[in-house]
């Protein structure tokens, strides 16, 4: 990430950190079993990295969370890359016959218009994350966002 960083400040593009978590994977591990579950997650990863494509950094950081480091040219197109990553993320999954529904959670920061530093940017992010969780899920978050007399504006969700 620090690489990434020291790159993109020579730049005229943001670098977006994009935090993904898949929602209720546990519940769907102690419903079903952890090898479907693990199935879920292994073909959610591969929608996840066919969304970011070969430019971008690609993790996963826990069981059903993911981030990604790409590239961007304006808070806009990194909105538009969380649309589509939550548009993957909720088509179903069919596996041995069995169709399967997950959404996801996402929330992002950029750099370095909302971050000065590599802490700051995955601080932002996690926030954002959470702010969709709490928003009600299967949406994104911005993480530049931020609170007016202590409301949080509404978050931008990409539904249809």
């Amino acid at each position: 990430m620090e690489r990434a960083i020291a790159r993109a400040g020579g730049s005229r593009t943001e670098l977006a950190l994009i935090y993904v978590d898949l929602d209720r994977v546990g519940q769907l591990n102690h419903a079903m079993g952890r090898e479907l579950g693990d199935r879920v997650l292994a073909e959610a990863a591969s929608r996840i990295a066919g969304v970011f494509g070969g430019r971008t950094m690609l993790a996963r950081l826990a069981a059903d969370d993911f981030f990604g480091l790409v590239d961007v040219e304006s808070f806009d197109a990194a909105a538009k890359l969380a649309e589509r990553l939550l548009e993957q993320c909720r088509k179903p999954y069919v596996i041995d016959c069995l169709t399967v529904r997950v959404t996801a959670s996402i929330g992002f920061s950029l750099f370095p218009s909302q971050a000065d530093d590599a802490a700051a940017l995955m601080r932002r992010a996690e926030r954002a994350l959470y702010r969709a969780k709490i928003a009600g899920r299967d949406c994104y978050y911005p993480g530049g966002t931020t609170c007016s007399a202590g409301i949080a504006p509404p978050p931008r969700t990409g539904r249809a």
